[in-house]
């Protein structure tokens, strides 16, 4: 089916976020998490969340799961507006979204077992599944994702860093959401371990068609995982595309300088990118685009304007917001 054809199951449009921060050297009380941000997902597909630290990944996701509120812009969850449910409406909402959290050793209660750990999200969905079949579901939960039954007596504490992370990878399956967020999902593990939990992702959503949102930190990661990436930069999209596209033919200067930090990405060879300066402070950003304070591309217009995402005249799936995009011939 072509891309246009289906309507996006998640869609964010114009989401900004400000918090209130103790006043900062520029007198500012008030920080930008996100600035106007546009992203869209599919049905079973993976978009790839990808920037700095502090640059508004985290904050997105806790929008996009309802936990905070945007001060502007929109959500739609399959045509819903999430943030206009109240009551059973906006429990029945919550099951089609779960996430899958950064910290294995944090996120999951030590005080509970396995079977308890995969089986509490039906205390607030008691009809999903039957309490006669419960057990049977959560043996078959744990098997899903590479435990096995017997580990349903067992207790995060005895269960290796990957171990736990697919426990709660299994707790989240257990609402068979639509959408999971996956916030950095592998960061704490050894890589060998990484691996083997990404396999696991991908294998589920090849059986259950769930769709994800990946958000890391790390490329080469994400290049394994993802349909399509988004590369934020101080609250905003500045590219997104396919990920043949963003990874093989990056327009925008901040993704190019990634891509060239990274080690080697699908066998290219790219020139190292030092940036000058220092990320810009979200509660002090600079007029125009943000990155023009790094960025050796940078004119006069970049400090006056916020340059839109525009397509590829090529590829109109890419969409780089910057004035002076990469691989454009100049008059």
């Amino acid at each position: 089916m072509p891309e246009e054809a289906e309507q996006p199951l998640l869609r964010a449009s114009g989401l900004t976020k400000t918090f209130r921060v103790p006043r900062t050297a520029s007198g500012s009380t008030r920080l930008r998490a996100l600035a106007g941000v546009d992203l869209t997902l599919r049905r079973g597909e993976t978009l790839g969340l990808v920037g700095e630290s502090g640059c508004g990944k985290s904050t997105l996701a806790r929008v996009l799961l309802a936990l905070e509120r945007p001060d502007a812009g929109s959500v739609r969850f399959d045509g819903l507006d999430p943030f206009a449910l109240r009551g059973r409406e906006l429990l029945a909402w919550r099951r089609r979204i779960q996430m899958v959290f950064q910290d294995p050793f944090a996120s999951l209660n030590p005080r509970l077992n396995a079977a308890r750990i995969v089986g509490e999200p039906w205390l607030s969905h008691p009809d999903l599944v039957p309490r006669s079949k419960r057990r049977e579901r959560i043996h078959e939960l744990l098997e899903m994702v590479g435990l096995r039954a017997s580990d349903a007596g067992r207790h995060p504490q005895e269960f290796s860093g990957g171990q736990r992370q697919r426990l709660g990878i299994a707790r989240a399956l257990a609402l068979n959401p639509d959408v999971i967020v996956c916030d950095e999902p592998v960061s704490a593990l050894d890589l060998s371990v990484q691996a083997q939990v990404l396999n696991v992702l991908t294998d589920l959503q090849a059986e259950l068609g769930v769709a994800y949102v990946f958000i890391s930190h790390d490329l080469s990661v994400v290049r394994h995982v993802a349909d399509r990436v988004a590369v934020m930069y101080l609250g905003r999209v500045v590219e997104s595309g396919t990920a043949e596209e963003v990874f093989t033919a990056p327009r925008h200067p901040y993704t190019s300088s990634l891509l060239s930090a990274a080690p080697s990405l699908g066998g290219e060879r790219r020139e190292r990118i030092v940036l000058s300066g220092e990320v810009p402070s979200p509660a002090d950003p600079p007029s125009g685009c943000g990155f023009r304070t790094r960025c050796w591309k940078a004119e006069a217009v970049c400090a006056e304007i916020v340059p839109p995402a525009e397509p590829d005249p090529r590829a109109a799936t890419h969409l780089a917001a910057c004035h002076l995009p990469l691989g454009m011939a100049t008059a």
